[in-house]
Order: C-alpha cells, then sequence, then structure tokens
C-alpha cells in the first residue's frame, strides 16, 4: 500500500525533526551509549541532554541548548543522547532518565557523580548553571599581600598565577584549573589598580591580564608570551609539566612597596 505523501511525512516528522534540530554545524553532539562512554573517559566537564525526537519540550529545549553550547565551546563539552534509540535505552535507565528532556552535567565525567539540571531552559540559565559548577578551580588571592605568602605556601608545586583586571575569574582558567588537578597550582588575583604585579617583579601595563608560571621551589615567575586559548595554554601547561618549557624566570622583588590592594568583596 502507497502511503498519502502527507501521511508519510507525518510519519516520518519525528526523526526528521530530530535530526535537523541538531545538524553537523551544531556544538551540541549528538552521540550513542558508545560515544557517551568515550566522552566519560575525557577528565573534563560536560553536559548530556537525555532526549526524545517526538518529545515538544525537547524540541523547544534545542535552540537555547544550542545557544549555551555555542557560549560552552570549546571549554565545556555539550552532548544529547535519543532515548529512543534502543541501542541507548539501557544508558537512559541508569542514568535514571524518567522524563525528556532530562539534563545532566558531568563535573569530571565518569569520575564525580552528575548533577540534574532543573533550572530554566534558557541558553542564559544552562550556560550560568554549567560555569559555576566546573570542580577544583583556581586559588582566589584577594589581597595583594597575600600573593607572596601563597606562592611560599605551595613552593613544592609547579604554580600558576592569573593576574587580570576582570571583575571575574574566567571560565577559562577554572576549566584549566580543573584539567590540571593535582599536577599544576592555579591562582588567580584581580590586578585592576596595576599594584600587584610588581610584587612578582611583572607588572600588567596595559595588558588585561598576564600568566605566570613559578617552577617547583622558585619565587620568580616566568611569564607567558602566548595566546590565551584553550589549545594554546594546555599545549603550554603540558610543556611546562614535561619539562620542554622555555622559562625565563624575572627576578622578583625581595620586599613588598606600598600597602595591600583588596579588591571589592563583590569583584571575586
Amino acid at each position: 500500500m502507497v502511503l498519502p505523501s502527507s501521511l508519510l511525512l507525518l510519519a516520518l516528522s519525528p526523526a526528521m525533526a530530530y535530526a535537523a534540530l541538531f545538524p553537523k554545524s551544531s556544538k551540541v553532539k549528538v552521540v550513542d551509549a558508545n560515544g557517551f562512554k568515550k566522552a566519560m573517559e575525557i577528565n573534563g566537564t560536560s553536559l548530556v541532554a537525555f532526549v526524545a525526537p517526538w518529545c515538544g519540550h525537547c524540541q523547544r529545549l534545542v535552540p537555547e541548548y544550542s545557544k549555551a553550547a555555542e557560549s560552552l565551546n570549546p571549554l565545556i563539552s555539550s552532548y544529547a543522547v535519543d532515548c529512543d534509540e534502543e541501542a541507548n535505552k539501557r544508558l537512559c535507565h541508569e542514568q535514571d532518565v524518567k522524563g525528556f528532556p532530562t539534563m545532566k552535567l558531568f563535573p569530571r565525567g565518569k569520575h564525580l557523580a552528575p548533577i540534574t539540571y532543573e533550572g530554566e531552559r534558557t541558553a542564559g540559565a544552562i550556560f550560568k548553571f554549567a560555569s559555576l559548577r566546573v570542580p577544583n578551580g583556581p586559588d582566589k588571592i584577594m589581597k595583594t599581600s597575600d600573593i607572596k605568602p601563597w606562592i611560599k605556601k605551595h613552593k613544592k608545586s609547579i604554580r600558576t598565577l592569573l593576574l587580570t583586571k576582570d571583575s571575574k575569574v574566567p571560565l577559562l582558567w577554572k576549566v584549566l584549573a580543573s584539567k590540571y588537578h593535582g599536577r599544576l597550582r592555579f591562582g588567580t588575583h584581580r590586578d585592576e589598580k596595576n599594584v600587584a604585579g610588581p610584587e612578582v617583579g611583572v607588572s600588567l601595563g596595559e595588558a588585561k591580564s598576564k600568566v605566570l608560571v613559578f617552577s617547583e621551589g622558585s619565587q620568580d615567575p616566568s611569564v607567558y608570551e602566548g595566546k590565551t586559548k584553550l589549545k594554546e595554554l594546555t599545549q603550554f601547561f603540558d610543556s611546562v609539566l614535561d619539562g620542554s618549557a622555555e622559562l625565563k624566570p624575572v627576578r622578583a622583588k625581595s620586599e613588598t612597596e606600598g600597602e595591600s590592594v583588596e579588591p571589592p568583596k563583590d569583584e571575586l
């Protein structure tokens, strides 16, 4: 029997709609159970939406989720799993998916328990939820006078300090701190008035931010000169860890000059 074209289109519409909602250009990657398992092997933070193609709420979620994924990329990965697919039903059951869409954040792949998202299904709300839940973030050094004690306290580790004029800790720095947790010690300090840099022998000057690295046992920083992007900083920190980085330490001052400057409490 030949179905009328309208009935045939209706029969195929759920699958067609689902495929169209997540085009190849989308930053939301559709994965099956095996793809999900591989994604969880990565020691990073990711979002996963468990959906069904016929679900109207899922279809309305897609544009907002896609916007959030675009903003989070490449720092936090975004995935979708079709729970109507037979091969994925066991996974969806294991993840306790009882309704659609179900969104979960995996802070550190399979190594930490997931957190179910129960907020508004808007791009801004999803982005905020994910960006605030990256684990093992950097040490927030509030006072200028606390920089040197922090450097000394962790002298047995390789330390990296972000001096920045921004009022908030960049998501990039949170993600890197989480990625290298246990291998590098990350810190951040707001230097809006350009007074903290001289404490360690480096001034921000006109720069918006600078990344400093202190070798194990050293109190003299080396200044990172590359791009402040995930790929470039990852390559740099990997080279620091394997000893191939060409670090050029700057002699830090031995005594503090001037008064300690403390940013307003709401800045970090």
